[in-house]
């Protein structure tokens, strides 16, 4: 008997979970960014501007839904390091600590202010909107202050998310610090074409062994489009497989962890079915060079060839839980959320 980890007979749809607009420091504004990304075949749209929680629902249609989010960051702004040169730019991230969390809201209008307004502040956007006297108010980074901002985000409904482990510069104290975590971006596609340093599964494998086993991955794009720039934009994606394209189908399918990511702007390798048959896992996916196997106990496998379609991997008791990803001939990837074997 099959037991599907993918689910079947949903419809999968494209998203962006991570971008900005003009209402933070991104380029283009929000109606702007609906026509480039339904243009590009996306189906789902996450604003995510610095510090701000706005509703884009004016922007749905029945084929393009936005999801109401927003990017947090917890940040040190007394230096830990010091100025590498007497010109240097004291406000640059090299010398500062910081997190960035995207919270991703569980209902279409959530009610209230933005959750964790008092733990956090965004100095160095023009997005700030507190009074003088609480922009000059110290918040000293601590992994204690992150926790407190998920905790909050949770308790309000909301999905969080980490974000850019590599480009925050953080270690791994850092992201097995955390707590409440819904997901990890697990490629940050507007860093990683720049920095080649932003895709980090190991972060994810990780989290898994040594946080929580549930939390899934997702890609995004972190699009700011400098200048009117498509640069760093339509590589990072979420697939997510709902019953249709409202709200609440697609939210509650993100929290099951219905879903799974891709790079390419062109093209993306897709999964179209994973399970287990007589206890080995089978995968079938668009065609690509390598099928992964990841299980928890530090067992790895693999199919290569060219255009694999199909893969098979037995199970092993010594695996808590196993992942899949895939790689194609042009270097773009795709992840599974981690799956669970255990009673």
């Amino acid at each position: 008997m099959k037991k599907h980890f993918l689910p079947q007979g949903v419809n999968w749809y494209r998203a962006n979970l991570h971008c900005h607009s003009t209402l933070s420091d991104g380029y283009w504004p929000p109606a702007r960014l609906r026509t480039e990304f339904k243009n590009a075949g996306y189906q789902i749209l996450a604003i995510t501007d610095h510090n701000v929680l706005v509703d884009h629902s004016d922007l749905d249609d029945p084929g393009f839904l936005t999801l109401t989010s927003a990017e947090y960051d917890v940040n040190d702004w007394d230096s830990h390091l010091p100025p590498a040169r007497p010109d240097a730019d004291p406000w640059n991230y090299r010398f500062h600590n910081t997190i960035h969390l995207n919270l991703f809201s569980k209902v279409r209008h959530p009610a209230g202010p933005p959750p964790a307004r008092d733990t956090i502040w965004g100095f160095q956007h023009n997005c700030f909107d507190g009074t003088p006297e609480q922009a000059a108010k110290k918040k000293v980074f601590s992994h204690e202050a992150v926790n407190e901002v998920v905790a909050k985000a949770n308790a309000a409904g909301f999905l969080v998310q980490l974000n850019h482990p590599n480009w925050s510069r953080n270690v791994r104290e850092d992201w097995l610090s955390l707590r409440g975590l819904w997901g990890l971006e697990i490629l940050n596609y507007g860093a990683d074409v720049n920095t080649g340093g932003d895709y980090c599964p190991y972060v994810y494998d990780d989290l898994l062994n040594y946080v929580d086993p549930r939390i899934v991955p997702t890609m995004g794009d972190d699009n700011h489009n400098s200048g009117g720039s498509r640069h760093g934009t339509f590589g990072g994606s979420t697939f997510v497989g709902a019953a249709s394209l409202d709200y609440d189908s697609v939210i509650g399918a993100m929290e099951r962890g219905d879903l799974f990511c891709a790079s390419g702007v062109e093209n993306p390798p897709r999964f179209l079915a994973v399970y287990e048959e007589d206890g080995v896992v089978h995968v079938d996916c668009t065609p690509v060079s390598h099928v992964q196997f990841v299980g928890d106990g530090r067992r790895f496998a693999a199919k290569h060839g060219e255009g694999v379609t199909h893969a098979e991997f037995p199970l092993n008791r010594n695996d808590g839980w196993f992942r899949v990803a895939l790689r194609d001939d042009r270097g773009n990837v795709a992840n599974t959320r981690a799956y669970s074997l255990l009673p």
